[in-house]
Order: C-alpha cells, then sequence, then structure tokens
C-alpha cells in the first residue's frame, strides 16, 4: 500500500505513484501518526461512528468534507458530510470497529497482512512499551521530587510564621 499525503487516503496498489484522486505523488513510508481517511458521514451515522471509535479507545478525528464544505447559514448548524480519519496504526483497528457496526461494509476487506500497516502497528506499540528500569527511575526521581516539595513548603511556612511574629513582638 502507498498513502497520499493530501488526501490522506492508503491507496491498495502499490505499484501506483499517483494518488487516483488528486493526482499527487504517494509515498511508501508514512509516520505511524499519519492520520488515514477512514469514511465519510453525517448526522446520526456520524455520531454512531465516534462512539464505536471512542468506546474502542481509537484516536480519531474528523474535519467537514471539502466537496461539500457550502455556505451554511447558522454557524450552530452540524456540518453536512464529515471526513473521519485514524492514526495509521489504529486503521485496521478502526477498520474492523466500523465493519462491526455496519457503518462500513466487508465487501472491500483490508490487507491484514500489508507490511505498511504492520510497521505502524509495531512502531506504535514500542513506543507505548516503555523500559522497566526507565520506568522505575522515573518513579523514584518523581517520588524524591515531591519529597522535596513538601520539605520546601514546611521550610517557607515556618520562616513565613517567624517573620509575622517578628513583626508583633
Amino acid at each position: 500500500m502507498r498513502y497520499c499525503t493530501k488526501c490522506k487516503k492508503l491507496i491498495k496498489t502499490s505499484d501506483s505513484v499517483s494518488c487516483p484522486t488528486c493526482k499527487r505523488k504517494t509515498i511508501d513510508d508514512p509516520s505511524h501518526y499519519s492520520p488515514v481517511y477512514i469514511v465519510t458521514a453525517n448526522g446520526f451515522e456520524l455520531e454512531r461512528i465516534r462512539a464505536a471509535l471512542h468506546d474502542a479507545d481509537i484516536p480519531y478525528t474528523y474535519n467537514e468534507s471539502r466537496r461539500d464544505a457550502g455556505i451554511r447559514i447558522l454557524n450552530s448548524a452540524p456540518p453536512e458530510n464529515c471526513d473521519v480519519y485514524v492514526p495509521l496504526s489504529a486503521y485496521q483497528d478502526a477498520w474492523d470497529t466500523l465493519v462491526g457496526i455496519g457503518a462500513l461494509s466487508g465487501a472491500e476487506e483490508q490487507n491484514e497482512d500489508d507490511p505498511l500497516l504492520q510497521k505502524a502497528k509495531k512502531e506504535a506499540k514500542e513506543e507505548k512499551e516503555l523500559d522497566p528500569a526507565k520506568a522505575k527511575r522515573i518513579r523514584v526521581i518523581s517520588l524524591l521530587a515531591f519529597l522535596l516539595i513538601l520539605v520546601i513548603v514546611a521550610w517557607l511556612t515556618d520562616f513565613v510564621i517567624e517573620l509575622i511574629k517578628g513583626a508583633f513582638v
């Protein structure tokens, strides 16, 4: 798979060097943070998709679709059509979630063995995992910093009280 940086879409054919939608050159090594277009929805369907992604702990964002970005009379009016984006590392999970709730048809099966998706998932997982020794050092340093703050606050309180006592004697 390749990735279009303008459309934010995954291109299924790896031999295509340009996006079929915008004709821009595609890349084959995006970051696992890269937002990927997954679906366009509006109204109740958009709320259903947002709830499903939120419940599955999948980060997402949505923007009003450029092709439907007409003038709205009232600012409080809901957007007509919104494009939903997820990070590349969560794309397969988001796809499975949306197929599960019926927001996407399973007709376009995603290739779970795609190296681009696997690499993005692996990078995200490695980033989440913290070295146990490093985690222990962070906890010890945090505890020492907290104790130091307590000592400083106690010392400052005693100092201020002594100043107030000295003013009235």
